[in-house]
């Protein structure tokens, strides 16, 4: 007789047959952060829940990360701790991101110039360090500050020229030196 499958199991089957990564837990810790990046896109793309990602996860994590997750979970649990995706990746980064890294990523973030990296490569580092600072990242005006700040003096003044000019287009006749006052 054949039982139906349950909607968890549909959405396992769905989940891994787009082949996600598998992390056992012994990698590099910039490949963990890979990981879990390219874990969370696809759990954000498929729409998945809070809870459906903690019931998911699980099965891409074995060896060391298997056996660390169980022994977590089991301890979250016991203490009454409900266990979100948010909790989850909080216990990942206590795990496989070590406070030195953390730190050290965050003073990256921090001191990072544009020197000789083209834009492009610029934006992206600038964005990947971003959420090693979160005292910056949750706020718009003070990440446009810190990305400014780090670019290359040239280009910062160009970029400030630009806008004025912009500024002074938008105004049109409106605008009123306040030199010629």
């Amino acid at each position: 007789m054949d039982v139906p499958e349950t909607p968890m199991e549909i959405h396992l089957k769905r989940f891994q047959s787009l082949t996600p990564l598998i992390l056992k837990g012994t990698e590099a810790t910039v490949y963990c952060e890979n990981w879990l990046d390219d874990i969370e896109i696809l759990f954000d793309s498929l729409e998945y829940t809070d809870e459906r990602k903690v019931k998911l996860i699980g099965h891409q994590l074995q060896e060391v990360a298997k056996h660390w997750w169980i022994a977590t979970k089991e301890a979250l649990e016991q203490r009454g701790t409900v266990i979100t995706w948010k909790i989850f990746k909080a216990e990942f980064y206590r795990r496989f991101f070590p406070l030195s890294y953390r730190d050290d990523k965050k003073t990256e973030f921090e001191t990072l110039k544009h020197g000789q990296l083209n834009i492009e490569e610029y934006v992206a580092k600038f964005y990947m360090l971003l959420r090693f600072a979160p005292h910056v990242a949750g706020n718009d005006e003070s990440v446009a500050d810190q990305f400014t700040n780090g670019l290359n003096p040239e280009i910062a003044l160009n970029r400030a020229k630009e806008a004025e000019e912009n500024l002074i287009q938008q105004r049109g006749k409106s605008y009123v030196d306040p030199v010629q006052k």
